[in-house]
């Protein structure tokens, strides 16, 4: 229970269709240097958990008449979700903090909280859909609502998990979810706002966020701007600070568009190219995960941004070392692929069901 749209209609539709239901509200790590704590009005927050919504989480189930618990889970988000933030752009990557949660927090210690509870299932808000076959495989697909979507970071769960989950707005869209808020007399909910982007700080990009937590003497240095052919074009202010893709802001002046191709995280350097460069065939996948637990064959449709749009590809397994029991896995796409970021999460659909998915490299 967040005390959002979501988690309260959800709690309301398992309410009437029977279930026993428990409002477990999670207490998360936020960022505490952006506050003034002098200040007795101010004091960090999350996005997903601020006093406010623990407040209005309450309410909601007393409202349904549901047993409510809070949790501290600062300590194990911050371990598991922000320092592994921190460390993928130290490493030249650009990491997917929601994909990280979900696997390690909402799906791994609030799992285990569900279990410890004693319940059978643990149901969240996810705009998802579960359909369960007769032998007992549990298939994750795309639900109702194409633009709340959110099986791109869901990849990570498995059978053992997808047994104990419940995904009840599977089968609306949000307008919808508004009306049956409503219907539940649940008016409080009308107009309250969304949290939007990642939540454990502030702004709308990470950018700050990295300028008062990293260490400019250890985790990011001026360096050189290259070309792809090792021309120095000019210096950067420090790698974490660039996307792949990005065009703006790189402050060379002059010639053509230039855009960030890769960076050289052992040299320190910011490479450059042209758009074409920007396009890939291939890309290596680490940390795979298919929710039937085998991988699969076929061409897929891929996505490798959580709203980005769907390409054509199909997996590639390259044994490694002499016994040939190890593979690396690629996807080759169909038609190359721009700006791939390192960090980032590829999942794989057939259809509108999510295959699996894993961290590209």
């Amino acid at each position: 229970m967040s005390g959002g749209l979501d988690s309260s209609v959800t709690a309301a539709l398992l309410q009437k269709e029977g279930y026993d239901c428990i409002g477990v509200y999670m207490n998360l790590w936020a960022d505490p240097t952006v506050f003034d704590l002098e200040d007795k009005k101010k004091f960090p927050q999350n996005k997903c958990c601020s006093i406010g919504s623990l407040m209005f989480a309450r309410s909601i189930c007393q409202k349904l008449g549901l047993p409510f618990y809070s949790v501290n889970f600062e300590e194990a988000f911050k371990g598991n979700v922000v320092d592994f933030f921190l460390e993928g752009f130290r490493q030249g990557e650009t990491p997917n903090p929601c994909v990280r949660c979900n696997k390690t927090v909402k799906f791994g210690i609030l799992f285990k909280k569900m279990e410890e509870l004693g319940c059978d299932f643990l149901a969240t808000g996810h705009y998802a859909k579960l359909l369960r076959d007769e032998d007992g495989m549990v298939q994750l697909h795309r639900g109702k609502d194409k633009a709340k979507d959110q099986t791109y970071f869901l990849y990570n769960l498995t059978q053992n998990q997808l047994k104990k989950i419940l995904f009840p707005l599977g089968d609306f869209d949000k307008s919808e979810v508004r009306e049956l808020a409503k219907g539940f007399g649940l008016k409080e909910l009308e107009g309250k706002r969304e949290s939007q982007g990642v939540c454990f700080y502030p702004e709308k990009t990470y950018f700050e966020f990295l300028k008062r937590t990293m260490k400019p003497e250890e985790d990011f240095k001026a360096g050189a701007i290259e070309n792809t052919a090792g021309e120095k074009l000019g210096e950067h202010g420090g790698l974490p600070f660039y996307t792949i893709g990005q065009r703006k802001g790189i402050r060379i002046g002059g010639g053509p568009a230039l855009y960030v191709n890769r960076t050289d995280k052992l040299r320190n350097v910011l490479i450059v190219g042209s758009e074409d460069e920007l396009y890939a065939k291939s890309i290596r996948l680490r940390e795979v995960n298919f929710l039937s637990g085998k991988v699969p064959k076929g061409t897929f449709d891929i996505r490798v941004r959580s709203q980005g749009r769907l390409s054509k590809g199909r997996l590639q397994s390259t044994p490694t070392g002499t016994s040939n029991k190890k593979v690396e896995l690629s996807v080759i796409f169909d038609k190359p692929e721009r700006s791939i970021m390192p960090g980032q999460s590829l999942v794989l659909y057939r259809g509108t069901e999510l295959v699996g998915g894993g961290i590209m490299c």
